[in-house]
């Protein structure tokens, strides 16, 4: 039961995460699975998120527990649970089960317990879940973080660190996110934009991807195609804009990026004109 879970959990946060003596962690993170997209944000957020992140930045999960965890989490009854719905409290579901996937990849970066296939898999769920997400809304009155697209770049993020993620994959990345910016149903506005430049900076900083070629994906923000409707136009120039200016001031003092931030103000420059 939800409220069970709630207390057991609220009793382990109060005794700074450590694992009670009575308590089989084996069987109270599957609880927490089941419980993941509760609509309650303290239990949802607070609680099982939270506890899950110190439970395996500490060690406290087995290997063997994280590999199950993991598939649960990328499975038909999680991440792609009801995939398609917008407005329903079924992204609770999908945007929390998600933010699994960049605490266990952390921990592979330290362990490197999952193969290449395993990472491959991960990220063929990733991007298929990225792409198929509709429900775009960050945070929910009276439920709290919903944040689809934020928590789906942490995970873009960590993917985009691993060895085992070529340049062929960083370059599919680099285009559903652009998708993922060029809509114009919804307004980004809890900061997605800057979860999505980490995951891009991510990309970059791997030098698998030439600058020409980066300079040719920021240029093809500037392929904008207005269909004179309000405010759907807006929402689509607003959402560019903002991602490309998060973009150039989170680079513009890196090494060898000079050339990408000119570029950017570039594109900026030809987007303005079709206001």
């Amino acid at each position: 039961m939800p409220n069970v879970l709630k207390r057991m959990l609220k009793q382990i946060k109060e005794e700074n995460y450590s694992v009670p003596t009575n308590v089989n962690v084996n069987d109270i993170v599957l609880e927490m699975m089941n419980n993941i997209g509760n609509t309650d944000p303290e239990l949802r957020d607070k609680l099982i998120y939270s506890i899950m992140f110190y439970w395996i930045k500490d060690n406290k999960i087995t290997i063997d527990k994280l590999k199950e965890l993991l598939a649960i989490s990328i499975d038909d009854n999680h991440l792609f649970f009801r995939i398609g719905e917008t407005d329903t409290d079924s992204v609770f579901t999908r945007s929390f089960s998600i933010l699994l996937v960049p605490l266990i990849l952390m921990k592979h970066g330290q362990n490197n317990f999952l193969s290449e296939r395993d990472i491959h898999e991960v990220y063929a769920k990733v991007v298929d879940y990225f792409i198929k997400e509709q429900d775009l809304r960050g945070y929910v009155k009276d439920k709290g973080w919903a944040h689809s697209i934020a928590h789906a770049a942490d995970a873009l993020d960590d993917l985009a660190i691993c060895s085992e993620i070529g340049r062929e994959d960083l370059l599919y990345m680099l285009e559903i996110i652009k998708k993922k910016v060029f809509i114009n149903n919804y307004v980004y506005i809890n900061e997605e934009d800057e979860r999505l430049v980490t995951a891009i900076v991510s990309i970059l900083n791997r030098n698998l991807i030439s600058n020409k070629d980066f300079c040719e994906w920021i240029k093809s923000f500037s392929n904008i195609e207005k269909t004179g409707i309000y405010p759907e136009d807006d929402n689509l120039l607003a959402n560019v804009k903002n991602m490309l200016r998060s973009l150039y001031f989170r680079i513009i003092d890196l090494d060898n990026t000079k050339i990408l931030a000119e570029e950017i103000k570039n594109t900026l420059a030809k987007i303005s004109n079709f206001n």
